[in-house]
């Protein structure tokens, strides 16, 4: 009779145990007012995982976990407004969430690689910006194979034919990226990720420039200032964009002032 009641409460403790346990490895739902970031890497072990806000121009680092056997981590934010996070375990390895409030993400990829593995679900804005950051990956990766074959060869002089035809390939990835840019502001102008897209750059070169590509600039302004008034990214950007229409409206003037060629009334050459 001893016996059983013994192993009764042994088992009751068993149960009680691994119910505190789950729990304690359950996810966190965001409530109304707050963003949370669940998530779970491979490779995390012994790692520290940090979570940064960007705020269009720099990141600011907010919170941080230690890891000990690829365990689930939670982040808990309360933002006034929606903005990007990142979430990274290295420097220049990052993976880019657009958290909004009451918004739940779960996160996921390899600690080592976060940048080309991280998957993301439970937001609208991180899941537009994922899809165009997978075929992304892709051309990032045509143009590191690129890069590579471009220095074993760029020294010998007979490879002049190769590396005109490397030059070509490099100018056809960069242009396919442009139309993917493109394509993604032209159907997302309200879209906080499309910040993200018109100011990235594609193997250390701008995809967009500010006065050449003014209408682009124009359009997300339009739909930013509509989706998320009041929001400080999106106020930021709509100076940034009446600063590029004063400074265009100034070289229009001043090159119907005076034109290319023609010397300024202020210079006087030496006779």
């Amino acid at each position: 009779m001893m016996e059983n009641v013994k192993n009764t409460i042994v088992w009751f403790l068993f149960i009680l145990v691994t119910i505190v346990f789950v729990n304690c490895k359950r996810t966190t739902k965001a409530g109304p007012d707050e963003i949370v970031i669940n998530g779970k890497l491979t490779n995390s072990s012994g790692k520290i995982i940090w979570l940064s806000e960007f705020d269009g121009k720099k990141m600011h680092s907010i919170d941080s976990v230690h890891i000990e056997e690829d365990d689930l981590f939670s982040f808990s934010i309360k933002p006034k407004y929606a903005g990007f996070f990142i979430v990274s375990s290295r420097k220049n390895d990052n993976a880019f969430l657009t958290g909004n409030m009451g918004e739940t993400i779960m996160l996921s990829g390899d600690a080592n690689h976060l940048s080309s593995t991280w998957n993301a679900k439970g937001s609208d804005e991180t899941s537009l910006y994922l899809s165009y950051w997978n075929v992304s990956r892709k051309q990032i990766k045509q143009i590191d194979s690129l890069t590579v074959l471009f220095r074993s060869i760029h020294m010998d002089s007979d490879n002049l034919a190769s590396r005109i035809r490397m030059d070509s390939i490099f100018n056809a990835i960069m242009e396919k990226q442009r139309e993917d840019a493109t394509h993604f502001i032209k159907k997302n102008p309200g879209a906080l990720a499309s910040l993200l897209v018109i100011d990235a750059k594609f193997s250390k070169l701008p995809l967009f420039y500010e006065e050449r590509d003014i209408n682009y600039f124009k359009m997300l302004d339009s739909g930013l200032s509509k989706t998320y008034k009041g929001n400080p990214m999106v106020i930021n950007f709509h100076e940034r964009v009446q600063q590029i229409l004063k400074r265009i409206k100034n070289n229009q003037q001043n090159n119907r002032l005076l034109p290319p060629g023609e010397l300024s009334p202020s210079y006087k050459p030496n006779r």
